[in-house]
């Protein structure tokens, strides 16, 4: 795909790997969506969005209760449209966070991506009121990753596959989406690889908006 979730960090300092770029750009042609105000995007295009977090509340066991502010982005790409919904798939998603940007060479970065775990189909739906809300789906990874080596310090992930993240946008005006505010509904458990409890996301509050960047 041509556009880059990596390309979503341009201006901020920070580029991330070939194998993290995702998504493609495109022209949105508008078409009705039942019962909701927001035009259907044509299908099986993929939409490219940057995203902004700031003051997460993130708990990891290893590192203890740390507050970031992520960078990074996600790509949805639009499957079907049917009974007043569009259904997206989540072809990548990642945020990134330094926890001493200040020190190039110390302390650590931390990152969440989707992983391939299934998740329930992302909407974008009318919210009953005459508006329309989207509800985004993920089942993540969090990285550990040390600066001055570049090694990954550890590796976790959500729960399980029935206790996966959602972000919830309450009322969005267009799509693709434009200054729109992401909440996380309810906080999301870490395990490492041995099954134990690692860690937790607290809140997560973003701003997305649609990247034409290549």
């Amino acid at each position: 795909m041509a556009a880059a979730v990596g390309a979503m960090l341009a201006g901020t300092g920070q580029v991330l790997p070939a194998h993290a770029q995702i998504g493609q750009t495109a022209t949105m042609t508008a078409g009705p969506v039942a019962g909701a105000p927001v035009p259907a995007p044509p299908r099986g295009v993929g939409f490219p969005h940057s995203m902004y977090a700031a003051n997460v509340p993130l708990r990891i066991y290893v590192l203890g209760r740390l507050t970031l502010d992520f960078k990074g982005g996600i790509n949805l790409t639009s499957k079907t449209v049917s009974q007043g919904q569009v259904v997206f798939e989540v072809d990548g998603f990642r945020m990134e966070a330094d926890t001493s940007p200040s020190t190039p060479n110390s302390g650590m970065l931390i990152s969440l991506t989707s992983n391939d775990t299934p998740a329930p189909p992302s909407v974008l739906k009318s919210n009953g009121a005459g508006g329309s809300e989207m509800l985004i789906h993920l089942n993540l990874n969090l990285e550990i990753i040390d600066k001055a080596t570049g090694e990954m310090v550890q590796l976790l992930h959500t729960e399980d596959p029935a206790k996966y993240a959602t972000l919830r946008a309450a009322d969005v005006k267009t799509f693709p989406l434009d200054n729109q505010r992401l909440t996380l509904e309810e906080p999301i458990s870490f395990l490492a690889e041995d099954g134990q409890a690692a860690g937790e996301l607290e809140r997560f509050d973003a701003i997305a908006n649609h990247s034409t960047q290549q």
